[in-house]
């Protein structure tokens, strides 16, 4: 059994913000965590510059929302918009940070999105991911800021709906990520699933023993379910049926692979908490 006897203590929780990801789930999710683990709340508001070499490009253009026309994108335009969006987020930031009295602070950097995060980051913070493929809905309230004194669920109302997911494979990082996943879950007041990469029946009875009797030390339980291999396809799919809120993912080559990590937030319809 290879449980860690402290657990690292993580000082800052990392929220990414960029203009293709969207930031209520994730930014419920950090907040979250950093309730649960006592630690700093950051948000990193990533402009891409990616898009702004895209605005220089001649042929670049945009769809005017009220004239219906396109016309040239210019270079200011994508520089005032992402100005405007990281306005927008700090706002949020702030209030999701107050709903739950945290200390919180927020960067603004430009550069590829994921380097960026991983430039940033600090001994033993995590981080978390928004899910690809949709757009900030940057005019709604953050949900964790509902009115004071609200009960739990309204304060995590996308997290307490859903399973908190995270991988166990018995690794040092597997305990860290449980311990994570647990805290969030905790917190959220909402259930905790564990995937347990397992050959036969035998390994994954002792992974689900050995994780269950930490659980139960702690007054907790959770649902566990055998993988038949940690590939991503295998580890997306469980997470899909079932239906996660976030999934708590140690790995440590995500650093250096960024094609991979880039591959699985792409599908992943969840936030991703990065233990690295």
């Amino acid at each position: 059994m290879s449980e860690p006897r402290t657990m690292p203590e993580v000082r800052r929780i990392v929220v990414a913000l960029d203009a293709a990801r969207i930031a209520e789930e994730a930014l419920e999710a950090a907040a979250g965590l950093a309730a649960a683990l006592q630690a700093e709340l950051v948000g990193l508001f990533v402009e891409d510059i990616e898009l702004m070499r895209t605005a220089q490009l001649p042929f670049a253009r945009e769809l005017g929302l009220a004239s219906a026309v396109l016309r040239r994108l210019e270079t200011s335009d994508m520089e005032r918009a992402l100005r405007l969006q990281a306005v927008h987020s700090r706002e949020r930031l702030a209030a999701a940070a107050a709903a739950l009295n945290l200390q919180w602070s927020f960067q603004v950097v430009r550069g590829q999105p994921l380097a960026a995060v991983f430039d940033a980051l600090e001994g033993s913070d995590l981080v978390v991911f928004g899910r690809a493929g949709r757009l900030v809905q940057e005019h709604r309230a953050p949900s964790i800021a509902a009115r004071g004194g609200g009960a739990q669920t309204e304060r995590f109302r996308h997290l307490s709906l859903r399973p908190i997911v995270t991988l166990f494979d018995g690794s040092e990082r597997a305990w860290h990520a449980l311990a994570v996943a647990h805290a969030l879950a905790a917190t959220a007041r909402t259930r905790l699933t564990v995937l347990v990469p397992a050959e036969d029946a035998g390994e994954f009875a002792r992974r689900r023993q050995e994780a269950r009797a930490w659980l139960e030390e702690r007054d907790s339980m959770a649902r566990f379910v055998q993988l038949l291999g940690k590939e991503m396809r295998v580890v997306l799919d469980a997470v899909r049926k079932e239906r996660a809120a976030a999934l708590v993912w140690h790995d440590p080559t995500a650093p250096k692979d960024r094609a991979a990590l880039r591959a699985l937030l792409s599908e992943l319809g969840c936030p991703l908490v990065l233990v690295s």
